[in-house]
């Protein structure tokens, strides 16, 4: 386990604090960055105490991204497998393959793919949830099940189903505090946030139900550069805390571990393409760390207006029985469409761990980045189709 320093109000503790925020601090190793979160006080929020602390940062490998060809020889390379890219910022749609049954090489290639795109649509699926689970478990770390009532599942990768609430979602803000049906990446509250989430839908009503995704790079790209420049000096909190209280007094459940909030930075540079991402997501982030809390808050709210009106970085999909989608977090938000209350819709989703998030100085835009590879002529398959077959000799090259 990580080891960790506690402090409460400055002054060290041996154990996280019921009655007041608790500061807990991981400091850098060769293989994890620096990381610092806060606890919340417990009983401001009830008498529950849960079983389980925060979980603890770790260690991942590599992404499987790395190891793949630009190329996609493998996933493209016979003609059988076809992709249709649906708006130059992200979302592809890959028709021909069953993700059931793909080699470790297609794996690796749609791994660097889901990078690029951000998210990738498959129909027809004849995939289980087990399947899914073990599809992911070749990408990485998964989340186990740590709640010891359940002996038989403790211990085990989580197969998440995703049941949504079956009410209108404006009438359920009347009591939450957390804006469960706003853009978000999932658990992005954790040390380590998810990269990967698979979900497939094996119930839904007859229209409605659509999940939109946004593109982290495209609303990074798209600030004036002083506004980048200040962006990259930010860190933000990802907080669990609203989601707790939301659960535990709404739903009235008992969650199994504590509320968390972490710091991560604003800009993160994407471990696989380098590019830069807008680290932001208005179903978790609370504050901007340093920042007077008027500041934060008139920053927050300009940048979640940003968010929201990118038409031009956003792409819409319209589920089918045993559609998947298969988005990486550390690319995008998402967010699902609740309009067809008091009607089903059900699906099971799995993740895997992604990195502790980092931001590398000097990286890249992705539109410098591609505007690069054009001038110097290594276009890949991994980018857009406009990248890929746009007439730039004729048009000249995207302004960055």
């Amino acid at each position: 386990m990580a080891q960790r320093t506690l402090t409460v109000d400055g002054q060290p503790v041996t154990k996280l604090s019921h009655t007041r925020y608790t500061d807990i601090e991981y400091p850098e190793t060769p293989d994890i960055p620096a990381v610092h979160q806060r606890a919340p006080p417990l009983k401001p929020l009830g008498e529950h105490i849960p079983a389980h602390d925060p979980r603890v940062p770790v260690a991942v490998p590599e992404d499987r991204g790395l190891f793949a060809n630009p190329d996609l020889p493998h996933l493209f390379g016979d003609g059988e497998v076809q992709r249709v890219d649906i708006t130059p910022s992200l979302g592809t749609l890959i028709t021909g393959l069953q993700l059931s049954s793909i080699t470790d090489a297609q794996k690796d290639e749609l791994a660097l793919l889901v990078a690029h795109r951000g998210v990738l649509f498959f129909q027809d699926q004849d995939i289980t949830a087990q399947e899914q689970r073990d599809l992911f478990n070749y990408y990485g770390v998964p989340e186990l099940l740590p709640d010891p009532e359940d002996e038989k599942a403790k211990g085990k990768p989580v197969i998440n189903n995703i049941q949504e609430q079956e009410e209108d979602f404006r009438a359920t803000y009347v009591h939450f505090k957390w804006p469960f049906a706003d853009f978000h990446a999932d658990s992005s509250f954790q040390a380590n946030p998810p990269s990967f989430s698979l979900l497939r839908i094996d119930e839904l009503p007859p229209t409605g139900g659509d999940t939109s995704w946004i593109s982290g790079y495209g609303t990074y790209e798209t600030l004036s550069k002083p506004l980048q420049a200040f962006a990259d000096t930010l860190s933000a909190w990802h907080s669990s805390a609203h989601v707790y209280e939301s659960v535990l007094t709404h739903w009235s459940r008992t969650p199994s571990e504590r509320p968390i909030e972490t710091l991560h930075p604003l800009v993160t540079t994407h471990p696989v393409t380098g590019y830069k991402v807008l680290n932001l997501n208005s179903g978790f982030v609370t504050r901007l760390d340093g920042l007077k809390r008027y500041e934060s808050d008139k920053l927050l709210e300009l940048l979640f207006t940003h968010i929201h009106t990118a038409q031009d970085h956003m792409v819409r999909f319209k589920w089918e029985k045993d559609s998947v989608a298969f988005w990486d977090n550390r690319a995008v938000t998402h967010r699902a469409t609740h309009d067809y209350a008091p009607l089903h819709r059900h699906g099971v989703r799995v993740t895997i761990k992604g990195a502790v998030p980092r931001f590398v100085a000097g990286s890249l835009t992705r539109k410098e980045a591609v505007v690069r590879a054009l001038r110097e002529g290594r276009v890949k398959a991994v980018h857009d189709e406009n990248t890929r077959s746009g007439d730039y000799k004729a048009r000249g090259l995207p302004k960055v």
